[in-house]
Parts: C-alpha cells; structure tokens; sequence
C-alpha cells in the first residue's frame, strides 16, 4: 500500500524542468492524499482490479502527510480502509440488527436498542467511526449520566453496551482499537443486602401458607430460583420421584417493541413471554429438592388440578407450575407484589423477593454446603460471583472457618499451658512430699521436650518457669542483677544444676550437658564467643 499527499487549488499548473506538477506556495487551497488499495470489493460490493482512496481538507501538507500514515499504518493491520467513512450511527444501527437476527434474548436486545438510540446516537452518532477517541467515548457517558440523573451502575452498563459493539467493529477490523476499552468510570460499590433471619423466613412461610402463592414463595425459599425462573416452571421439568428439578426456561418482561406471541398457543400475553434462563450455565441446571418443599409441591399439584377441572378447555394449559387461574403465564411482577402484601400483613422488614434467593445461599454456605455447589445450584457464571456476593449475609456464616483457620497457628501461650497441665498432672503426691527422683523413669520428658518437673528449690525460678516468664525477665528483676554482670543474649540458652538433676528454664531446648553446681548463681553456660556468662567466668 502507497499513496501521494498533493495540494489543490484555483491556480494553473505549474510544472517543473522535468514535467512534475509544483505546488502552489499561496496560501489558500487544502492538501490532501491519495492512497492505492489495490484489488478488492468497491462502495458498491463488486470487485476491482484496482481501488484508490482520495481524502482532501487538510490546512498543511504536514497534517495530510499524517493522515495518510496513519492509513497506511491502518492497511498493514489489516484495518479496513476503505470504508472510513462510516458513521459511529450507522454502524451501531447495523451492530445492533445482527445482534437480533442472531437470536441475542430478548431482553437484551431491548437493552441495546434502548442504548443506541437514546444515548448513543444523538451524541457520537455523527462521528465517523475511524475518528471516534476515549475522549468522545468519555464526554458522551458525562453528558448521558448528567441528563438522566443516571446511578454509577447504570451508568456502567450503558458503557458495557458501546464497548461490545466497538469491539464487534475491532473484531471486523474497521478500526485497530476499541476507544471504550480503558476508560475510567465511577466506582460503584457492592450492595450489601441483608435477607431475613431464618426465624424471619419461617414466621413468613408460615404466614403464607394457605395462599395460592404460598408454593411459589415456598421453592423460591428453598431453591434460590430468580422469580422468572419460578414463573416459566412446568410440571414436565419437575422430578418428584427424584427430588429434583430442570431450570429449562423463564418468563421475561419486553418492551413493546419486541413483544410477540406466544410460541407455544399463539396468542399474545401483552408484554411478557417464555426466555432461555439469565446465565448460560444457567440453562438446564439440576435444582435438587428438599423433602418438605416435595410435600408443598404435590399438594399444590393436586389442589391445581381440582381448580382446573371446572374449566374444561377453557383453561389455557401451558403445563405450568405457577400459572395464572386460567393457565396463562404469570407476570413476575405479581410475584413480587404478593410477596410484599404478606410480608406487611406480619409486619417483617421489609425486604425484595429476591433476596429469598440471597437467603437460600447464604443458609447452604452456613451449613457448610461446598461454595461450588451453591454456585451451580444458583446458576452463577463463576463461582467468583458466589463468593463475592452471599458469604457476608448471615452472622456466624465465618465463625468457624476464622478459628479453624487460627487453631493451626502454635502460640508461646498454648505451649506453656501444656507444660504447667502436663505439671500438675505429674506434681508429687502426699506420700512423697520430697518428689524423689529415683522414682522418675530415665528419660522421662514432657510433651516439649523438657525434663520432668523444676530441678531448683529456688523458687523464682520454679516460679518464673511455671508462670511461663523467660529467664531474662526473671533476670532484670532479680537483687543480685549488680553482682552477677551482663546477662547472655536472649537467644542464648542457659541451665542451671541441682542435686544432679537437669532444670530447664522456660522450656527452652539443650545447647550443652551441664555440669553439678553448688548453687543457681554458678549456672554454667556457652554464651556466644564475645559474650559474658553469669559467673564472670568461662565454662571448664
């Protein structure tokens, strides 16, 4: 790929010695640039042996000498070129209706559309696509948050919106980089939801037992289900035998745009219809049941039976769990509202119905159900999501794994309260006041490792060792500190002898086998080289 960078003006031609054009030196005209594609498809989808690309409006042939590198640059990436002048709009519009014709659920098209037509378009949609910056991408999502009095995280999926599609247009090379890949956006913080106690749930499932949607509010309780999902149940997705249930589909609220008939009677429900569930590791997801919601859900088959017999072919059988008394799908909104009208008859908190949900995975992880369970249980997309969402909500949920987790850390403390156990255990009895030594086993030692017992009738250091105190503290508080000189490092070890028997102070291990001394203030030991030891002598 190549190209030429000229200048064009009112003027006559001037031609050099050599029959070259000259460019005029007056200051007026532009400058632009003609750049060779080589063979391919023209504007109008037929192939050419030969493509040329002609851009004027430059004020300096430096700025024509830019854009035309940066063409080229453009082409080597295998960057379309040839249709730069695509419009941010039109691109979009063309984004979006592949995006339907692929079959994109239909509440997320509606998303889209309502994207691209409300915030998109009338602010970017005349740029051309090559020229969209950050910068535009930027300004745009200002203008729109500041219009619409728009929340952190709506604000964030506005953006999510214009980045899928600008990386569609990467993705067909129409443009080397997505400008809406970087760019900084209003931090939005973690809603803290807090569900009902399990008292709380009891006292409601309790309440709402006799009603007709008493079931409902009993499997989304149990099973965490989102309240499309409970409302597009059918019967054929439902195991008694086994206990279990197949996530298949949903029913999903439309705008009226994209509202259509029913699929499978034809007729029009108004603005709802049956979806594939939310996540993709959603669709078709295995719910097991606990043998009380078995109980609630063949009562309900029964007494919905008996409903139904009356109405004959009236009735508009969609096979559902939870339809309406006519058979037609019921709208989730209804959910929700019933679920508030009996939440205030008892007076609880108020709360969404879908923290039924928050509170089903809270209650598995309290119980000690394996957090991938739940997460395939709920139908997350990661078990990321799971992790981060539910482990806070119920007090307690922590309590075990933090003192597990801090049992495997040893402490002094620990240690020394199995010394002074392991002490009284092993004290002297009245029958031998004394604790005659000849009665201990050779060898005999504590769990640590120390020798059985004090060896020293001085009792601070008897009482220092039983008390847990290091030899050094034991040392700076003693009268004869002046006498004695310097005490070894605290990393030294030191033993004293009596009567022939080992002491070891504050369970400290070995360096050296000791040799008798008359008295503790002649205890032997090897200090390191340099150091004073406590006789202001050195060991023989």
């Amino acid at each position: 790929m190549r190209g030429t960078v000229r200048k064009r003006c009112q003027c006559p031609a001037v031609f050099d010695s050599r029959g070259r054009r000259k460019a005029c030196s007056e200051k007026h005209g532009s400058w632009g640039y003609t750049v060779d594609l080589g063979p391919g498809p023209n504007p109008d989808g037929e192939h050419v042996a030969r493509r040329q690309l002609t851009r004027f409006g430059f004020a300096t042939k430096k700025d024509a000498e830019k854009a035309l590198a940066e063409v080229i640059d453009a082409g080597s990436r295998g960057v379309g070129v040839a249709v730069n002048s695509i419009t941010v709009g039109q691109f979009l519009l063309d984004w979006l209706a592949g995006k339907v014709a692929d079959g994109v659920r239909p509440t997320t098209a509606a998303t889209y559309t309502a994207h691209v037509h409300q915030y998109f378009i009338p602010r970017i949609g005349h740029v051309r696509l090559r020229d969209l910056s950050p910068h535009d991408v930027e300004s745009a999502l200002r203008s729109i948050q500041a219009d619409r009095q728009m929340k952190p995280a709506t604000l964030r999926r506005v953006h999510a919106s214009l980045r899928s599609a600008l990386g569609s247009a990467v993705k067909s090379r129409l443009i080397p980089t997505n400008p809406a890949a970087n760019i900084d956006l209003p931090s939005v913080p973690r809603p803290r939801v807090r569900p009902w106690e399990p008292e709380e749930l009891g006292r409601f499932l309790d309440h709402a037992d006799h009603d007709p949607l008493g079931p409902a509010f009993q499997l989304l309780a149990a099973t965490g289900l989102r309240r499309g999902e409970a409302a597009g149940l059918r019967w054929s997705d439902v195991d008694l035998e086994r206990n279990r249930l197949h996530v298949r589909q949903q029913v999903v609220t439309l705008t009226a745009r994209f509202s259509r008939p029913c699929a499978q009677c034809g007729a029009d429900h108004g603005r709802i219809a049956f979806g594939r569930p939310k996540t993709a590791s959603g669709e078709d997801r295995v719910v097991d049941l606990d043998p009380h919601t078995v109980g609630v859900l063949l009562a309900h088959r029964l007494r919905q039976d008996a409903a139904r017999a009356p109405l004959g072919d009236a009735y508009n059988d969609h096979d559902l769990v939870f339809p309406r008394p006519d058979g037609v799908p019921l709208h989730p909104d209804r959910l929700s509202d019933r679920f508030q009208e009996l939440a205030e008859e008892i007076g609880l908190r108020r709360i969404r119905l879908h923290d039924l949900r928050h509170g089903q995975a809270s209650l598995m992880l309290a119980a000690g159900v394996d957090i991938v369970v739940v997460s395939k249980r709920l139908g997350h997309s990661s078990v990321a999501i799971t992790s981060d969402t539910y482990t806070h909500l119920l007090p307690g949920v922590g309590s075990e794994a933090a003192a597990k987790a801090w049992s495997l850390v040893p402490r002094a403390d620990d240690a020394s309260q199995r010394v002074r156990e392991q002490h009284v255990s092993n004290s002297p009895s009245d029958d031998d006041p004394e604790g005659d030594p000849d009665s201990i086993a050779a060898g005999q030692r504590l769990e640590d490792g120390a020798a059985y017992r004090n060896r020293t009738d001085d009792l601070r250091i008897t009482r220092a060792s039983q008390a847990g105190v290091t030899l050094a503290r034991m040392y700076q508080n003693s009268p004869m500190r002046a006498p004695m000189g310097p005490l070894v490092s605290t990393h030294d070890r030191c033993w004293g002898t009596r009567r022939g028997r080992v002491t070891r102070i504050a369970a400290r291990p070995a360096l050296a086998k000791p040799r008798a001394a008359a008295s503790w203030t002649q205890l032997p030991c090897r200090p390191p080289s340099g150091a004073d030891c406590w006789a202001r002598r050195p060991c023989q």
